[in-house]
């Protein structure tokens, strides 16, 4: 019974907002850019909206396959889905009137790009590696980007650094996420990296992806001059040691926990928020 209820919750995207939030939080603290309440209720209700969009809408033959169970659950929740969607679009609404017109615009096409999922004879997976990396770009730009731009501030190297960190952190995510759908993206002629490559190679390529992470991750902080955004570090090191953890393929419930880590730049944020009160 515990086991249904949390797949279902997580079915819901409700953990969506929450990785937005958290993501959002801890770049504005390394940018040392004031975070935006409308910027902030704009980028956590926006990405869910496409995740119940893809999640609702986005049905193909190999999902039949890969999870009957959720699209079986999504068929009997159209309540719930305009109810969710009715709210979503209030939210927006009122955070678009309170944000900067450039942001706005940088943010509609930044979901208008998630939405590729939508466009009729559009297979995303049928490009191999480009579906992930644009999940993981649209993730990692519109976390960063977005925060100068409402601020009113400069394109300055910091941010390009941030946003290569975070889309090598994020990226192993979608990579591995397509390892359980493998079975039926193989029979629906989808070739994606789960399906082109055995497990060893895609968790290594993951690993590698991480210590890129890293490797910017430093330059960065040795850039901004402060040692305590190394907690930041931590959360992709916590990511490696889960993959690492993998060895067969990865479990259900590691994946939801890869999912959830993207939320560590919260402890970014109370880490330098402490710092500068004390």
């Amino acid at each position: 019974m515990s086991s249904c209820w949390y797949r279902r919750l997580l079915w819901s995207g409700v953990h969506i907002p929450w990785v937005a939030a958290g993501l959002l939080a801890g770049n504005a603290a390394l940018l040392q850019i004031p975070l935006s309440k409308p910027l902030l209720v704009l980028e956590a209700t926006g990405a869910w909206v496409v995740y119940l969009l893809d999640r609702a809408l986005n049905i193909g033959p190999e999902d039949l396959v890969n999870q009957p169970e959720r699209v079986a659950w999504w068929r009997r929740q159209q309540k719930l889905l305009r109810g969710g969607l009715a709210i979503a679009g209030l939210l927006i609404g009122w955070a678009a009137l309170h944000v900067q017109a450039s942001t706005l615009v940088a943010g509609a096409g930044l979901g208008l790009i998630g939405l590729l999922y939508m466009l009729p004879g559009v297979r995303l997976k049928q490009w191999g590696i480009a579906k992930p990396i644009l999940i993981a770009g649209t993730w990692s730009l519109g976390t960063t980007l977005l925060l100068p731009l409402e601020a009113g501030r400069a394109l300055g190297a910091n941010l390009w650094l941030l946003t290569g960190y975070r889309l090598l952190w994020i990226l192993p995510n979608p990579l591995l996420a397509d390892w359980p759908d493998r079975q039926g993206d193989r029979v629906a002629g989808i070739r994606t990296p789960a399906v082109r490559w055995n497990y060893k190679t895609l968790r290594n390529g993951a690993l590698l992806l991480l210590l890129g992470a890293l490797s910017i991750g430093l330059i960065l902080i040795i850039r901004l001059g402060r040692a305590e955004a190394a907690i930041d570090l931590m959360g992709v090191l916590c990511s490696g040691m889960l993959i690492m953890a993998s060895r067969a393929e990865p479990s259900e419930v590691q994946l939801i926990i890869l999912d959830l880590l993207l939320c560590w730049p919260v402890f970014t944020m109370l880490a330098l928020t402490l710092s500068r009160s004390l």
